[in-house]
């Protein structure tokens, strides 16, 4: 392999390396909130809201709960939500309501990124199989808080 071969493969690798790491995270206008799965980005869009009882979901409504076979880390880009709150809890099945007042969140780090973007990591996500990843972002105030469901399949 010449030399000019030897730079030319180095600058496409890190060109593709580029263009994969662009579309590992949303943009900081795209607002929603969005996993980084095992198939690239994934918008999600199916959320429980809370009843009136404080702190209980209701998931009657959904009519499709996204699937995937593993979760990386999580995007947040809601303006006005109250990141600092948001929790992210494993469940091993999900019925029509969640009360998470007897639930553990799993250990999140929430880190800030461009405008209103943030990344959620989560320890041990990455292993989990055969449940449900819930995911409570609290809203502002007059707001329903949501409740984002994915499920892993086992």
């Amino acid at each position: 392999m010449t030399c000019r071969n030897a730079v030319s493969i180095m600058a496409l690798g890190s060109l593709l390396l580029c263009i994969l790491g662009c579309k590992a995270a949303p943009g900081p206008q795209q607002i929603g909130v969005f996993a980084s799965t095992s198939h690239g980005l994934l918008e999600l869009t199916a959320y429980g809201k809370d009843d009136e009882a404080e702190d209980v979901y209701s998931f009657r409504n959904l009519s499709v709960i996204p699937k995937t076979s593993r979760v990386e880390e999580f995007y947040v880009n809601m303006p006005g939500s109250i990141i600092t709150e948001t929790k992210i809890f494993w469940l091993a099945s999900l019925g029509k309501n969640f009360d998470e007042h007897n639930q553990i969140p799993l250990d999140a780090n929430i880190e800030a990124g461009k405008g209103s973007l943030y990344r959620i990591n989560v320890q041990g996500l990455k292993a989990k199989k055969g449940g449900f990843v819930l995911l409570i972002l609290p809203m502002p105030l007059g707001v329903s808080d949501r409740a984002y469901v994915l499920q892993i399949p086992a």
